[in-house]
């Protein structure tokens, strides 16, 4: 069934166009290495299934997270950390689409729909993930909120929205904070059940899908 009288589809980046664990969960666990290599801390490293399920969250709560109580003042050197090792390993290669992304975004691109881009993630990652992918071409817009201070995934999905003045929008993502920003501006929601958030998140989308490419059939 199609969805009719949308003009803007806007995307989640990691989990739902970015197979970010491919890379992502190597590069966090490098940068705790080394931040407790830099620091003489004796502790195991985060697991990859707890790291996995902080990909798509706010990139700075999520590593707050994952630093216990006593190491939580080094959360920049280990932001900054992170950002090296991703972008290394974003210029080596490393990462990739999920299969069926670039072809579903000229699908969308040919049919005359504008594109926009969104994540939880620093504007530095945001960035290189772009330029490693080559996303640009597609994108008619694009934010994350390490932009600016106080920016959320609702205030941006609001500001494209404003600034593209759509008449309807979708919000296609892998994680609660999608549907939530999509619901918030009235946005028809599609929730990305091969992405990186548990099923349960994503119960009060409009529309599941399971592969990227099942947008198709939507719009």
């Amino acid at each position: 069934m199609k969805i009719k009288d949308i003009d803007l589809v806007i995307f989640d980046m990691d989990g739902t166009l970015l197979k970010s664990e491919n890379y992502a969960i190597t590069a966090i666990q490098d940068a705790f290495k080394d931040l407790y290599k830099n620091h003489g801390i004796k502790k195991e490293l985060p697991s990859h299934q707890l790291i996995l399920g902080k990909i798509g969250q706010p990139s700075m709560q999520s590593y707050l997270d994952l630093l216990d109580e006593e190491h939580k003042h080094l959360i920049d050197e280990l932001h900054t950390g992170i950002q090296d090792h991703e972008e290394r390993a974003l210029k080596a290669g490393l990462g990739e689409l999920f299969e069926g992304a670039e072809e579903t975004l000229d699908y969308l691109q040919q049919k005359g729909y504008r594109i926009g881009l969104e994540s939880n993630c620093s504007m530095r990652y945001f960035n290189n993930v772009k330029t490693a992918f080559d996303l640009e071409p597609y994108l008619d817009i694009s934010r994350c909120i390490g932009e600016e201070e106080g920016l959320s995934k609702i205030s941006i999905i609001s500001g494209f929205i404003s600034k593209l003045r759509s008449k309807k929008a979708v919000v296609v993502g892998d994680r609660f904070y999608d549907v939530e920003s999509g619901k918030a501006n009235n946005c028809v929601t599609v929730g990305c059940l091969y992405g990186y958030g548990p099923k349960e998140e994503l119960k009060n989308a409009d529309y599941l899908i399971e592969d990227i490419r099942d947008l198709r059939d939507l719009l």
